[in-house]
């Protein structure tokens, strides 16, 4: 997975100088601006910031487990190198500058040096992330919970009204959920959940987003969407849970519901609109 943090156009490189290393004064002032920054972005715009009055970069990518994060966007250089970044024992993946002309031994010092200034206040950011996605995801599931479908649903929300991109609310649940809670115990029930957990994300694309809402009760947000998005998604499903041992040997069912976003709704509106269609769907069955 790539993202980008941000974007910058890289001038015409000026003129190599020999790179004097950081006096104490100036590492003081660096570590001030990065202490207490828990949002990553931003410490790499700062990071960012004072390596462009030393160096000419043109492109920067970070590089953490599976993900890519293009930090900085410009003219691709044939001329690359790669820092490895680590606080204490604990590794903070990769970076990779390009630059127009290869690094002297200078740079490369100098960059060590704001790499160390950045380990402490990197790892904290880090650390921050993965308890802030703990809070925001469902440990049965493995989905985004309710809280988290309420940030998202708001910025879904305004980029319709503002870029008119399409947005659809998909509710569902299981049918008769609660009868299997019920013969075969809240273990099985556990196996079912996250069973038909995998069969939303398998319907879904990577711009889509599901959540559990509670109990059997899930909501995909749909976006960019088209008039034919709920019926595939639909569709996906099935398919997943005619093909899954645990939901097809339990003869495990699901009903819908959508709403398409028009101007004037609200988070309320579109789940209400929702609803009344999950539940024409459960009784016209």
């Amino acid at each position: 997975m790539e993202q980008a943090l941000f974007k910058h156009v890289t001038s015409s490189p000026s003129p190599k100088l020999k790179q004097k290393p950081l006096a104490a004064d100036q590492r003081l002032l660096i570590l001030q601006k990065l202490q207490g920054k828990l949002e990553i972005r931003l410490l790499f715009e700062i990071l960012c910031r004072e390596l462009d009055k030393q160096i000419d970069i043109c492109r920067l990518v970070w590089r953490l487990d599976k993900t890519t994060t293009l930090i900085r966007q410009g003219q691709a250089s044939p001329h690359q190198k790669s820092f490895a970044l680590r606080f204490s024992d604990t590794c903070l993946g990769t970076l990779q500058y390009s630059t127009l002309y290869p690094l002297d031994d200078d740079e490369i010092s100098l960059l060590h040096t704001y790499h160390r200034l950045l380990a402490g206040p990197l790892f904290n950011a880090i650390e921050y992330r993965k308890v802030k996605n703990m809070a925001l995801m469902d440990q049965l599931s493995g989905l985004c919970n309710r809280m988290c479908f309420e940030q998202d649903i708001h910025h879904a929300i305004a980029m319709s009204e503002k870029r008119s991109v399409e947005l659809v609310l998909f509710i569902c649940d299981l049918d008769n959920f609660k009868q299997i809670n019920d013969n075969f115990g809240h273990l099985d029930g556990d196996k079912v959940i996250k069973a038909f957990s995998q069969a939303l994300k398998h319907a879904i694309r990577n711009s889509d987003r599901c959540y559990r809402i509670g109990g059997d009760e899930f909501i995909i947000l749909l976006q960019p969407a088209s008039p034919r998005s709920e019926i595939k998604v639909a569709a996906r499903i099935s398919d997943y849970i005619n093909q899954s041992p645990i939901l097809s040997t339990l003869n495990i069912g699901f009903s819908y519901g959508t709403a398409t976003f028009t101007q004037g709704d609200s988070m309320v509106s579109l789940i209400e609109r929702a609803d009344r269609k999950l539940y024409q769907h459960k009784r016209n069955k």
